[in-house]
């Protein structure tokens, strides 16, 4: 969470006469400011979206030349306000036309609203309510971005560079604004709103790649495609709803052929999910583990093998997830905490990777033999 100490500003914008210029940043954190609302009182129509709005303060933004905006409330850290109503307005102070009103995001308390086809130059205003006359005042973040998007389509994909963990591959992005492009994801068919990546498989021949929340963000429940192939062609090879840290998502691979590129595509969960920021990262950690771990990862066996409907895992205690792909590279199923017996009668016959994700980070591939 971004406290900017040094553009606190006091309840001097109580009316709409005296509204507080924001600046439309690229990100909410460029444009963000720390304001507060104590001392405000009720200033003008209650917001159309939630009749109980009290005790408001003013702020005014210019148009972009793109005619677009965003502008959200975050929570300050430490604040007492906790629930914010996020108005906006064009004319003037004394005849204004409400044109959004937001109660709550998907994520939390706090406010969002997304501005298309506004005329550039335009002044509008914002008023940031509590939620009602009970929540505590206090201070919070405003901040007024138009947002670019560059990876809205797979030939745009933003290019990955592989670390050894999920800090050292990560970069930061966002969704705002994205369209659904592409097929919707087999493990989520309601996915929505999606955006590229792409990154080339390390000489391991193994890569992870996850999602993970930005704090403060409304976007908060992602879903994973993983492709092979080129943007005209794609295979999807991988799919993860909630795998990885709370509703995030992560996707393992193995075994794939070194030097190759492959296409990433990070989705909502689905159409009523939020846009906002997030991180992504692509990794392989599997060249970290220890002789010891990697003689507790060894000892683990899968049989019988071949099996027909039942194959049972030594030593599951280790294991945190366990994956099914066939032996194109295409992932069947993946299965969390799984118990030592795994009932697997509704594969077809023929040969499967069974990829163990240990409770060390480690990974290990079993070929096993459908009969």
């Amino acid at each position: 969470m971004l406290f900017l100490a040094a553009n606190f500003v006091n309840a001097q914008n109580n009316n709409c006469s005296g509204a507080i210029t924001l600046t439309v940043g690229s990100t909410f954190i460029a444009g963000a400011i720390t304001s507060t609302n104590v001392g405000a009182t009720t200033d003008g129509t209650v917001p159309s979206c939630s009749s109980d709005g009290a005790e408001n303060v003013w702020f005014k933004v210019v148009v972009p030349a793109s005619g677009m905006l965003i502008i959200e409330t975050r929570e300050a850290s430490g604040s007492l306000f906790d629930d914010s109503v996020l108005t906006v307005y064009n004319g003037t102070c004394g005849t204004l036309t409400e044109i959004a009103c937001n109660d709550d995001t998907s994520a939390g308390t706090f406010s969002q609203v997304t501005l298309t086809g506004q005329t550039p130059g335009a002044t509008l205003y914002i008023s940031v309510w509590k939620y009602d006359s009970t929540v505590d005042n206090g201070e919070f973040q405003i901040s007024a971005f138009d947002p670019v998007l560059t990876n809205d389509i797979c030939s745009s994909a933003i290019q990955l560079t592989v670390g050894t963990d999920f800090t050292s591959g990560m970069i930061a992005s966002h969704n705002f604004l994205a369209a659904t492009d592409g097929t919707v994801p087999y493990c989520s068919s309601d996915a929505a709103e999606n955006v590229w990546f792409k990154v080339v498989v390390p000489a391991s021949g193994n890569i992870m790649l996850e999602t993970r929340e930005v704090t403060g963000s409304s976007f908060d429940d992602s879903v994973i495609t993983v492709y092979s192939g080129t943007c005209s062609a794609l295979t999807e090879i991988g799919c993860d709803d909630d795998g990885g840290q709370g509703v995030f998502s992560q996707v393992s691979l193995t075994g794939q052929t070194p030097g190759t590129t492959l296409y990433v595509s990070v989705w909502k969960y689905d159409a009523f999910i939020d846009n906002g920021e997030f991180q992504i990262s692509a990794f392989d950690n599997t060249q970290l583990s220890t002789v010891e771990v990697s003689g507790k990862r060894d000892n683990i066996k899968a049989y019988p093998n071949p099996f027909s409907d039942l194959l049972t895992i030594s030593d599951i205690s280790e294991v945190k997830s366990l994956s099914v792909t066939d032996f194109s590279g295409r992932l069947i199923k993946t299965i969390e905490k799984p118990s030592s017996s795994i009932h697997l009668g509704d594969l077809r016959e023929g040969t499967y990777l069974i990829t163990l994700k240990m409770n060390d980070g480690s990974v290990k591939t079993i070929k096993t033999i459908k009969k």
